[in-house]
């Protein structure tokens, strides 16, 4: 009996080291049992499946350590939560929002919202004295990084991952010495960012000055992590995407795809293959569930639980009396019961080139208060509405002599700016031969003084050659008011048509120079109020003489833009107005009124989108020069038609869509897919004519819609009464 007892003994003082008062206590002689999970992405969700009959079965895990997803689920449960509580955070999750590192557009800034309505594609890059610079992946993970720390919210002060509930390991790679890096101290949120890092779709992550990526590169199995934390006992859960099966004569597509997961499958296999003969591997039959669908974990959740039920019987050998199982769980829950963080002062706290007053702005939270989550994820998202960070994140440090934290808000620049690039090109093609292109090229300069200004310009190559340069800049920190100086200039070849059935080849040279004072609604939209003067020079093709006319005068307009999308929207509502006064005394050759209006609204039912729009305009019985007249035709405005082969100085036009979004695409192609109809009324009158409903033209089309990468794509057939009809395809927004 002495020697057992010797025994027992020297394996409790064995496990002191990795002890900690929040611990479970293990009894002596019990093995120690190591949870070992793998990364797979929305596979991961089986994880949690593992932990709902671990806990049934009334089994105790003393040291965790994951990869990847399995590094979440695994950093989660070591810090308390229940895997029920898991399961309830996980199907709350609006995972397509979560990996959107932009907020929802109706709450983007104004300023980038008018960037949706140009055919520019959607990837952006950095430009500067070393040439192009690319981000470090499509996604920063600004919402991922808030919700890991609302999650682990109750770890705050836990710098050394043994102090956990449950000890528990990170898993990374170095992306500097192709090193496996394994976290064991700092933030907990930080450390199950840095191992889902996954290259090329998150920025790498940075910790203590090491660049560190997904840690399922080197080490997808962590098991010999596991080892090393003492486990006597180990249960793996592989949900490692298995490769997938080829063709005898695979294509480019079938080699990316099963070369980007050769690796993670070879060092996972190696992990497996090391197992001691007494431990449990688990590999959940996930089916077809694609690492990227996060939408569909609660299934792998339930494959995750199928498969644990499986092997009750080597987990019956480990189980505990519930007496103490539930002393266990009850110490183990302990870690998640978080008294009310006290905030003492706010701050801003890292070095960047916007300046610290713009973001202290933004920051609603008091000091001196309680920390409100949900209103500091609202700080957080306005803070990266300024459009200039990579990431926007949070910290809580102790103050001295004091309960109370202090909030710091941290930012890191998008290490591609300020100078950022982008491209676009737009198509537009009718069976009957006519077309048109466009190439576009912007470039922002972001941040140019401490306020906040940047420089904006845009060129169009194709049918249309055109330069436009703003200098945007305000005049607080608040970015209220603003001014914006704007000089641009087109060179155009396009059809105008002088009567309803004869177009002419015009060839225009125009230049425009604008000074407006504005109003920054923040994200609702803006007001402007300025002046303007410029030219208009036109040459008609076969005919002598030139369409000459002078510009000057008052503009103003009020933009007002909550849309969800500007493509394809399934929420929300614009108002626009714009207006101008064109007098003789600024260089108008013409003087005239001009007033155009527009309202739009939508709304939707289950997979059906109703997208209403009104617009009028008006020249209050004035006469609008040729080149500034209202003009009808083309996708949606009256689409059996040609652009412009309805003009004048009045004009009203109503549109009601209905489009029903048929699949989703393939991440790597774009979105959705739409099969849409139209019905379109309207019609233009000459000032010196009585507009009348009678006269109103109606038409109508039908269009499959696509959401692509390169912007959206149409094929469609309009018609017009009167035995108007056209064939188009079009790519890209109207340009």
């Amino acid at each position: 009996m002495l020697p057992r007892a010797v025994a027992y003994l020297l394996l409790a003082l064995a496990a002191l080291p990795l002890a900690h008062t929040s611990h479970a206590q293990e009894q002596p002689g019990r093995p120690r049992i190591g949870l070992c999970l793998a990364g797979g992405g929305a596979r991961g969700g089986a994880h949690v499946g593992v932990l709902k009959v671990l806990e049934e079965m009334r089994v105790p895990i003393h040291c965790v350590a994951g990869t990847s997803i399995g590094s979440i689920v695994g950093g989660l449960y070591s810090s308390g939560l229940s895997p029920a509580a898991m399961d309830s955070a996980i199907a709350g999750i609006d995972w397509f929002d979560v990996f959107q590192d932009a907020p929802p557009r109706r709450l983007t800034s104004f300023r980038r919202k008018q960037e949706d309505y140009l055919p520019y594609f959607d990837f952006r890059m950095g430009v500067g004295k070393g040439g192009l610079r690319m981000p470090g992946g499509i996604v920063t993970g600004q919402k991922l990084q808030f919700l890991l720390r609302r999650l682990t919210v109750h770890t705050i002060g836990v710098d050394d991952f043994d102090e956990l509930s449950i000890p528990y390991r990170a898993v990374a790679a170095s992306l500097e010495d192709a090193s496996v890096v394994v976290l064991d101290s700092g933030s907990l949120a930080d450390a199950m960012r840095a191992s889902m890092a996954i290259p090329g779709v998150f920025t790498p992550h940075e910790i203590d000055g090491e660049i560190l990526v997904d840690g399922g590169l080197l080490r997808n199995v962590p098991y010999d992590v596991v080892k090393s934390m003492g486990a006597d006992v180990i249960i793996v859960v592989d949900v490692t995407k298995p490769l997938s099966e080829l063709e005898r004569n695979p294509t480019l597509r079938d080699v990316i795809r099963q070369t980007s997961t050769l690796n993670i499958v070879a060092n996972s296999n190696v992990s497996i293959a090391g197992m001691d003969p007494g431990d449990l591997l688990m590999v959940p039959d996930c089916g077809g569930i694609g690492i990227e669908e996060f939408d569909r974990m609660a299934e792998a959740t339930v494959s995750g639980t199928v498969t644990a039920r499986e092997h009750l019987d080597w987990l019956r050998q480990y189980s505990l009396p519930e007496a103490e199982y539930a002393a266990w769980q009850t110490r183990v829950r302990a870690g998640t019961e978080t008294e009310t963080i006290q905030i003492g002062n706010i701050k801003v706290a890292a070095p960047s080139r916007v300046d610290p007053r713009r973001i202290r702005e933004r920051v609603q939270s008091p000091p001196e208060a309680p920390l409100d989550l949900d209103l500091l994820a609202g700080d957080l998202e306005r803070v990266y509405r300024l459009g200039e960070f990579e990431m926007v994140d949070f910290a809580l440090a102790r103050t001295p002599d004091s309960p109370a934290r202090d909030l710091a808000i941290r930012t890191r620049d998008k290490r591609w700016g300020p100078n950022y690039l982008r491209f676009g090109a737009a198509m537009e093609g009718h069976l009957d031969g006519r077309a048109h292109f466009a190439i576009l090229l912007y470039h922002r300069m972001a941040t140019v003084n401490r306020l906040g200004a940047e420089w904006r310009n845009q060129a169009i190559l194709g049918d249309r050659l055109g330069l436009d340069t703003e200098f945007y800049q305000p005049l607080s920190m608040r970015g209220r008011f603003f001014v914006a100086p704007r000089l641009q200039g087109l060179i155009s070849k396009r059809e105008r048509w002088f009567t309803s059935e004869l177009a002419t080849l015009v060839t225009s040279r125009e230049w425009e120079a604008r000074l407006d004072l504005g109003l920054n609604l923040s994200a609702w939209g803006e007001l402007r109020l300025g002046g303007y003067h410029g030219d208009y020079t036109g040459d008609l093709e076969n005919q002598s003489g030139i369409l000459d006319d002078g510009r000057g005068g008052w503009r103003g307009s009020l933009i007002l833009d909550r849309l969800d999308n500007v493509d394809f929207p399934q929420s929300g509502w614009a108002l626009g107005l714009e207006g101008r006064m064109a007098r003789d005394g600024l260089g108008a050759g013409t003087e005239y009124d001009r007033l155009l209006g527009r309202l739009q609204g939508v709304a939707s039912a289950g997979r059906v989108s109703f997208n209403a729009r009104l617009e009028g305009g008006t020249s209050f019985q004035t006469a609008l020069p040729f080149h500034d007249r209202f003009e009808l035709g083309g996708f949606t405005r009256l689409s059996g038609l040609e652009r412009g082969r309805v003009f004048g100085d009045e004009m009203a036009l109503g549109t009601l869509a209905a489009y029903l979004r048929l699949a989703r695409l393939d991440p790597s192609l774009g979105q959705h897919i739409y099969l849409g109809l139209a019905f379109e009324t309207g019609q233009a009158w000459d000032h010196a004519e009585s507009p009348a409903l009678a006269d109103l033209l109606v038409g109508g089309t039908a269009f499959l819609g696509v959401e692509t990468l390169l912007g959206p794509f149409y094929v469609g057939y309009g018609v017009v009464e009167g035995g108007h009809e056209s064939f188009y395809v079009l790519l890209g927004r109207s340009f």
